[in-house]
C-alpha cells in the first residue's frame, strides 16, 4: 500500500493578522484594521489590534520580533498595546532586543515603553542585550535609563549574563557604566566564578579584576 501523501499547510497570510505582521505585509494588515465597504454595502468589524495568538503574541509583538518598523508604527498608531505580554512574560521590547532589532528598540524607547520591565524569569531587556553581547542595544538601553544592576529571580545581573556568554566587550561596557562586579547570585556565584568557566576566561577575569573586587574569597556555590 502506497504511503499517504504528505500534507502541507496552506499559508494563510492573506487572512491571519499575526502572519501578516510577522512577514511585514502591511497592505493586507490594513484591510483588516481598516476594512472597506464591500459590494453589498457592508463593512466587516475592524480587527482587535491587541488580539493574541496561541503564543500570547499580538501582531505588534510579531512585527517587533521580526523587525518590521513600518508595521509596528502603524499598529501603535491604531491602538496596539506596547506593554502587552506574550509567552514567558516577554513584551515587545524583550523580543526586539533578543532578536537584535535595533530600529525597533529605538522606536519603542521613543514611544515610552518601560526599559526595566521584567519577564516571568525576571529578565529585563538589558539582560537579553547582555546575553547577545551586541553593544548598540546595550548602549541604547543604558542611555534610556535602564538599571544596570537589576537582577532576575535567580539574582542574575546583566553583567553576569554577559560574562556567562563570554562577551568581553559587553562586560567592559557594563562595568564602565557601574555594573557591580561583587554581586552574588542565588547559587553563590560571583562574576569571577562565571568568568572562570568560559574559554575567554583570561580576558573576562582581567576585565573584572580591573575593578574593586571584595569577594575574591567567596567559595563557588556558597554565600
Amino acid at each position: 500500500m502506497a504511503p499517504a501523501a504528505a500534507k502541507f499547510e496552506i499559508p494563510d497570510v492573506d487572512t491571519n493578522p499575526f502572519k501578516m505582521a510577522a512577514v511585514g505585509n502591511l497592505q493586507l494588515l490594513k484591510t483588516l484594521i481598516e476594512p472597506e465597504e464591500n459590494a453589498e454595502g457592508k463593512t466587516a468589524a475592524p480587527l482587535n489590534v491587541n488580539m493574541k495568538d496561541p503564543y500570547g503574541c499580538t501582531p505588534l509583538i510579531w512585527a517587533a520580533r521580526n523587525g518590521y518598523l513600518e508595521v509596528l508604527d502603524y499598529l501603535a498608531a491604531h491602538g496596539a498595546d506596547l506593554e502587552i505580554t506574550s509567552f514567558g512574560g516577554m513584551r515587545a521590547l524583550h523580543h526586539a532586543v533578543n532578536h537584535s532589532r535595533l530600529p525597533i528598540v529605538e522606536r519603542l524607547v521613543q514611544l515610552g515603553v518601560s526599559v526595566d520591565v521584567k519577564d516571568d524569569a525576571g529578565n529585563t531587556p538589558l539582560h537579553f542585550a547582555a546575553s547577545r553581547g551586541i553593544l548598540n542595544p546595550i548602549l541604547l538601553l543604558l542611555n534610556a535609563g535602564a538599571k544596570v544592576n537589576v537582577t532576575t529571580v535567580q539574582e542574575v545581573s546583566p553583567l553576569m549574563k554577559a560574562v556567562s556568554a563570554g562577551h568581553v566587550t559587553a562586560v567592559e561596557k557594563l562595568l564602565s557604566n557601574e555594573a557591580n562586579p561583587n554581586h552574588i547570585n542565588t547559587e553563590g556565584n560571583t562574576v569571577l566564578h562565571l568568568a572562570a568557566r568560559e574559554e575567554s576566561w583570561q580576558l573576562l577575569v582581567d576585565s573584572v579584576l580591573g575593578r574593586d573586587i571584595v569577594h575574591l574569597d567567596v567559595s563557588y556555590n556558597k554565600k
